[in-house]
């Protein structure tokens, strides 16, 4: 069970977060919606832990020619 919380981005989109309705109030997900596109990001595993590492230098592409 989420409860929904509906926040305008001060342009033409606007961001839905539901909130887990028991336990602690984690945002279980973000929906992004404007006139072209619908973006959804969900999120679970609460309380474990988080490994973030960079990639690896081979997987990392220059962009800087490009423009």
């Amino acid at each position: 069970m989420a409860t929904p919380l509906k926040v305008a981005d001060g342009e033409k989109g606007s961001f839905t977060f539901s909130i887990a309705a028991e336990g602690k109030p984690y945002i279980l997900e973000v929906v992004y919606k404007d006139d072209e596109r619908v973006t959804t990001t969900s999120f679970s595993a609460f309380d474990e832990p988080l490994d973030v590492r960079p990639p690896d230098e081979a997987k990392v592409l220059d962009m800087t020619g490009i423009g």
